[in-house]
């Protein structure tokens, strides 16, 4: 074969083969703990896209839809299916670098959200856990008609021995039936 149609055919070869192991990857939505990445830990944010590194828990529904671009999350769930354990609910896993920062220090929890258009709750339940070291108790607090930002701070216990798994826990108030909210974003800022 000549060098003017192999060199150019093994080029293209080459691109095809790059493109083939990198597919897999392209539009896939994030996963995982909530991580600080290493910038800037004063405040971290999930929204958009990292909205899907919820974890359902055990009787909640938790979809992330779209809607005109953005990304939000519809969670769902029952009164029977309450439980009190904040990792058995939805849930958003935070990473060692996070939990590190805010281990012994202040921080505010700010989820901004509203009812579901359907069987919409009037109140949301979100909680801070730090594992077996205690965690913030279940906080309820009150939604307005649209988005509302609602929040509640927390004196997050220090780090005592081996690392634990923190959890950001979020779910509708439901006092009887089923409720549902959407959620846009939860911002967790580490206070002075």
């Amino acid at each position: 074969m000549r060098d003017k149609i192999f060199f150019p055919l093994a080029a293209l070869l080459t691109v095809l083969m790059i493109l083939l192991a990198i597919q897999p990857g392209i539009g896939r939505l994030p996963t995982g703990a909530v991580t600080g990445d290493g910038v800037d830990y004063s405040r971290i944010v999930i929204d958009d896209t990292y909205l899907n590194k919820i974890v359902q828990g055990t009787d909640a529904s938790a979809q992330l839809i779209r809607d005109r671009g953005t990304y939000f999350l519809h969670i769902e769930g029952t009164a029977d299916g309450l439980v009190a354990a904040p990792e058995l609910n939805p849930h958003f896993r935070i990473a060692a670098d996070v939990e590190m920062q805010f281990a012994g220090r202040r921080i505010r929890v700010t989820a901004r959200v509203r009812p579901a258009d359907v069987r919409g709750a009037s109140q949301v339940e979100m909680n801070y856990s730090a594992g077996r070291s205690g965690d913030s108790g279940w906080q309820t607090l009150d939604l307005g008609e649209g988005f509302t930002e609602v929040s509640f701070e927390y004196d997050v216990p220090p780090l005592q021995g081996e690392q634990g798994v923190d959890y950001i826990a979020i779910r509708p108030a439901i006092p009887e039936g089923s409720r549902a909210i959407v959620l846009e974003s939860i911002v967790l800022e580490r206070l002075p």
